[in-house]
């Protein structure tokens, strides 16, 4: 009777410890990301994005967040939901605090990363532990520096469209001409800057004037930047920005002045376009996040469902004026 016990109890561990399963991490304890997606109950993978924008404090970058949001749920089947979560700094010049999300969302075990580093070259360690982990990266708006695998860029090219500003501007204004950048070392404001000036280095009609100066995509540090420039040079006929926040922010010390300077932003945001039809800003480069984005999670998916390979993807660019303002209302 011991004995019958005996080997009844037996089975039963052995039954026990064969329906919990093996171990499924990889040999330093970190979960593996072969499976590519986790599977519920009903038999539906689940794939989680995360999605990493500079800041939620521009609508730029909200904009971004909700097109990712609406594509994933378009992709969504009876196989696969999509899922994204979503995570920024305060501010775009929160490189630091992104680097921590980033890292935060890798341990997780989310199964691919769309990000728009708020430091190109301080994002690439990062990226390198994504690599390491077979996650997945593509860097939207805002490339990251070499150095580490990304799958795919997909975004405006900055210095393209920095340079459509600038040959607007030798076309339409005429005299001194001054520009407020982004943040100081961020690779995309930088190729705004550059893209504008280089298209007004042939420009004889064109005087540029003032230091360049960062704004940090803040309205009111772009005002009190715009004020100082007014009072400088009591002859300035137009201001770049390289963000419309910035831009409607030089837009207001503008109109406080009473003068007849020009705003040129970047972006083609519908604040700033309904600033143009109101008389603010006078001109802006428009891009499209809500196309990076949906092209983003679209090439996410394919290549963790299908095995697609991501390409690189500039989206267009196109400048906004008051002849056209009134189609950028909404964010494209």
């Amino acid at each position: 009777m011991k004995k019958c016990f005996a080997l009844l109890l037996t089975l039963v561990l052995c039954l026990a410890l064969a329906s919990c399963g093996g171990d499924t991490s990889t040999p330093d304890g970190q979960a593996s990301n072969d499976s590519a997606a986790a599977e519920d109950n009903s038999g539906t993978k689940t794939l989680t994005f995360a999605l990493l924008p500079k800041t939620l404090s521009n609508p730029y970058f909200v904009a971004m967040q909700e097109f990712a949001e609406e594509a994933a749920a378009a992709l969504s089947n009876d196989e696969y939901t999509v899922e994204i979560v979503c995570s920024a700094p305060p501010s775009e010049d929160g490189v630091n605090e992104q680097i921590t999300m980033f890292e935060s969302y890798l341990e997780s075990g989310v199964d691919g990363v769309l990000i728009v580093p708020c430091g190109t070259a301080e994002v690439v360690d990062t990226i390198k532990k994504a690599n390491e982990r077979n996650v997945p990266v593509i860097c939207l708006d805002t490339d990251a520096d070499e150095g580490a695998e990304v799958a795919a860029f997909i975004g405006t090219n900055n210095y393209d469209g920095g340079y459509l500003a600038g040959e607007w501007t030798a076309e339409n204004i005429d005299g001194q001409v001054a520009v407020i950048t982004g943040t100081l070392g961020n690779q995309c404001h930088t190729d705004r800057t550059n893209g504008y000036m280089d298209a007004l280095s042939g420009a004889s009609n064109i005087e540029l004037v003032g230091d360049v100066q960062p704004c940090n995509g803040d309205q009111g540090t772009a005002m009190g930047i715009a004020e100082n420039l007014l009072t400088a040079y009591p002859d300035l006929k137009c201001i770049y920005v390289t963000s419309d926040t910035g831009a409607m922010g030089a837009a207001t010390a503008v109109q406080a002045s009473g003068r007849d300077v020009k705003v040129i932003g970047f972006d083609g945001s519908p604040n700033g376009a309904q600033s143009i039809l109101d008389g603010g800003m006078t001109a802006t480069v428009a891009q499209t996040p809500g196309v990076m984005a949906q092209e983003g999670v679209n090439a996410l998916y394919e290549l963790l469902v299908n095995g697609v390979e991501p390409e690189d993807l500039y989206t267009p660019c196109t400048m906004v004026t008051a002849d056209n303002a009134s189609e950028y209302l909404e964010w494209h």
